[in-house]
Formats: structure tokens, C-alpha cells, sequence
């Protein structure tokens, strides 16, 4: 089963900005517990839902409130019903790994004949007739990340090369390997080597290099380039991504999204100049 921002229904559905009813919402929260001996994982949620028509149904019976649950690394993919309204789901260790995407959605556990929760706009005359199975609201979907990959350094997919072919004062940056190479002269290479050594160095060189050398791997991203999927450096930055919130999207601001991967470096920087 397959619903995006873009799914539209021949029936009234609560969420998606449809505006098929007049009031009312539906979303998930999610909290990742993870076992790091086992790899074992727990879904808490909390579920709001405010369309009381829709509720009526839930707490008859008559619909479920689940996610839709894949995660591409593992090749799971399942249609879970969670406990209404709070609660937990448990899975194996293997099921979940790297990116996971839940999309919460209610559907209806029998048929409804001449519903009128007197929230369904006028365009779809009601009351209406429903099946068994129809989805009456989807929530937006939730990319959590499971495993270690997004606990790594984000510093530690990159590597300092030299290279005579950089102008001197320059640095390029290379995604082509399974680390990022940060290509330097090697003057250079030198500096930097001598800063890393310092108590504030590590500060400086988040905003000189790590910073726009992260613009630049978002940039590549953002065109949905498929090609660096298969590189080590991928699933660590995207999982760091995941955690931090930042969605890789062709009109993101690369500049904000890189302030928030290296947690604002540019405000350490003023507490350097301070001490």
C-alpha cells in the first residue's frame, strides 16, 4: 500500500489538506527505544485525533488507527494497528534498520452505510457509503532512522586529502568515494593538520570547512541524485539528517540546513571570541 502527499480518494478522507471535512485532525507522534544489544525496537506512540465522527469509530470499533510502516534496507513492509490512544509496538531484532517511514492512517474495519458525522463537505452529498477497508484519515508520514549510523561524528565521513591541483587558499569537495574527501594543497593540509591539535581548533574548522563542505553534499542531494546510495558516507549522513530533522528537499535553504547538522557552529564561534 502506497499513500503520499499527492494520493487522492473518491471519498471524504480526513488529513492530506483534502478539506473533505470542515474540522478535525489526525497525526502520530513517535518515540524511538531501541535495544543496542539485541537490536530489538519499540514504537511508543500518542495519537491525536480531534474529527469526532471519526473517533465515534475508533472507539467503536469500527475503524483502527495504525501506521503503514516500511524501511527499504530490510525490505519490511506492513500495515500495523496501534493501540488507541497511547501505546507501544514491539519489533524483532532485523525487522528495522537505517531510515524507517511510518504513515499513520485510519481505516475502517466494516461497511458504513449513510455516514454523516455532519463534518463531510457538501461536495460529497452526504451521509455516504463506505467499505470495509477504506482509509477515512492519513496522517503525515514520519521518517525515523533505527541503529548506530546516526550516532557517528558527522565530522567522521570525511577524510583530508592532498592534492596538487587546488589553488592555494582553496578547498574542493569530492562525493564520489565512500568517505568525502575534503581536497587540499598542501599547505594547506599542514594548517589544517595543526589546528585540529588545538583546543578551539576543532570550532574554527566546523565553520571553515565542515560547513560549506556540507552545503555541498546537500546540494548533490537535494537533485535526488541516486547515485550515492550505494557509498559508506551515505546512510551515516542521511541517519544524522533524519535525527536533526533536516528533510533533504529540491527548495531546502542548504545554508540553514548545515547550521543545524553541526548544531550551530557559528554560535561557537562567538563563545570562542568571548573566552
Amino acid at each position: 500500500m502506497r499513500v503520499s502527499e499527492n494520493t487522492r480518494f473518491p471519498h471524504p478522507v480526513l488529513g492530506l489538506d483534502t478539506g473533505d471535512f470542515a474540522l478535525g485532525e489526525f497525526s502520530v507522534e513517535i518515540e524511538v527505544k531501541e535495544n543496542r544489544s539485541t537490536g530489538a525496537v519499540t514504537l511508543e506512540h500518542t495519537v491525536t485525533l480531534t474529527e469526532p465522527g471519526i473517533i465515534a469509530l475508533v472507539e467503536s470499533n469500527q475503524a483502527s488507527v495504525g501506521c503503514i510502516i516500511k524501511c527499504v534496507d530490510t525490505f519490511f513492509s506492513d500495515l500495523r494497528q496501534m493501540a488507541w490512544s497511547t501505546g507501544r509496538t514491539d519489533f524483532s531484532p532485523g525487522l528495522l534498520l537505517n531510515r524507517v517511514s511510518l504513515r499513520p492512517i485510519v481505516w475502517l474495519k466494516t461497511d458504513l452505510n449513510e455516514w454523516d458525522p455532519g463534518t463531510i463537505h457538501h461536495e460529497f452529498e452526504p451521509p455516504v457509503s463506505l467499505n470495509n477497508g477504506d482509509i477515512i484519515a492519513v496522517g503525515e508520514e514520519l521518517i525515523i532512522n533505527v541503529g548506530q549510523a546516526k550516532l557517528a561524528p558527522i565530522e567522521s565521513i570525511f577524510d583530508l586529502v592532498k592534492s596538487e591541483n587546488i589553488p592555494e587558499g582553496m578547498f574542493e569537495v569530492d562525493t564520489t568515494g565512500h568517505r568525502i574527501a575534503l581536497l587540499v594543497n598542501e599547505e594547506m593540509f599542514q594548517t589544517l593538520a595543526q589546528l585540529r591539535l588545538k583546543t578551539d581548533g576543532p570550532e574554527i574548522l566546523m565553520s571553515s570547512i565542515y560547513m560549506p563542505a556540507i552545503m555541498e553534499v546537500l546540494d548533490a542531494l537535494r537533485n535526488g541524485d541516486q547515485s550515492y546510495e550505494s557509498l559508506r558516507w551515505y546512510q551515516p549522513f542521511i541517519a544524522k539528517c533524519d535525527l536533526k530533522g533536516v528533510s533533504i528537499e529540491p527548495n531546502m535553504s542548504i545554508i540553514k540546513a548545515a547550521q543545524i547538522l553541526l548544531e550551530r557552529p557559528v554560535a561557537r564561534l562567538s563563545k570562542l571570541v568571548g573566552e
